[in-house]
């Protein structure tokens, strides 16, 4: 899969579909690095349902604030390249 990561280019514009690659990819790193530091093992057996419900809840939101941003620049990058011509 070639990914158009740049949307400050506008002869490789990044896609919708481009900026919803990228925004899991955030996600799951974000979650990686700061929804799962607060949890322990413990707590993570103790609380199997509760864990897997706020990591879910932690990869949606992220993932959604990161496509919107993603897709928001893209348009206005575009809107500016138009605006120019």
């Amino acid at each position: 899969m070639k990914l158009k990561i740049n949307p400050f280019n506008a002869s490789n514009p990044m896609t919708f579909k481009d900026a919803a690659v990228v925004a899991v990819v955030v996600a799951l790193v974000t979650a990686a690095l700061g929804f799962l530091d607060p949890w322990t093992y413990d707590m993570i057996t103790a609380e199997p349902g509760r864990f897997a419900f706020e990591l879910l809840k932690d990869i949606v939101k992220t993932a959604a604030a990161t496509f919107i941003g993603l897709a928001g620049l893209e348009q206005y990058v575009k809107r500016q390249k138009e605006s120019e011509t």
